[in-house]
């Protein structure tokens, strides 16, 4: 997305979470640029006047659009999909914090480099042996895990 269209749909969430009326948020941004529209204003402008909104408390969310999710098997289960669902999993319970695929690529990055020396992108495309090694790992992650919750 453009700089500037990011920063004018900032701007008006902005105004809707603040709460301001139009009246208000015409003078914010007639004290903040000296102009009543954001339509007329420069990037430097527009990003002024959202370092004012967050003076006032407004906070940008951030979104985790770029995260992919798993897709969902189709037909018989392979070792690839027991991954991903073990990784689901292992989110759902708390054991790791981003259950997403991109997440997941990563662990399979740093494992397959730290295994093979052969660093995998992509859990999709692991060989045979890669992926018995990862799967292998989670499972031994989750019984780490389990185990030391039944200590406590």
């Amino acid at each position: 997305m453009e700089q500037r269209t990011r920063l004018i749909r900032l701007i008006h969430i902005g105004k809707r979470e603040l709460g301001l009326d139009d009246e208000i948020y015409r003078a914010l941004l007639q004290r903040e640029t000296g102009k009543d529209s954001c339509k007329s204003m420069l990037d430097a402008e527009l990003e002024k006047v959202l370092l004012a909104m967050e003076r006032q408390g407004f906070k940008k969310k951030v979104t985790q659009s770029k995260k992919r999710l798993s897709p969902k098997t189709q037909g018989q289960p392979t070792v690839i999909s027991k991954i991903r669902a073990l990784w689901i999993t292992m989110a759902k319970e708390g054991i790791i914090r981003d259950g997403s695929e991109t997440a997941l690529d990563g662990y399979v990055r740093r494992m397959t480099k730290k295994h093979s020396g052969r660093m995998v992108e992509h859990v999709g495309w692991c060989n045979q042996q890669e992926a018995y090694t990862i799967l292998e790992s989670l499972k031994k992650w989750k019984l780490r895990v389990s185990l030391i919750h039944l200590e406590h």
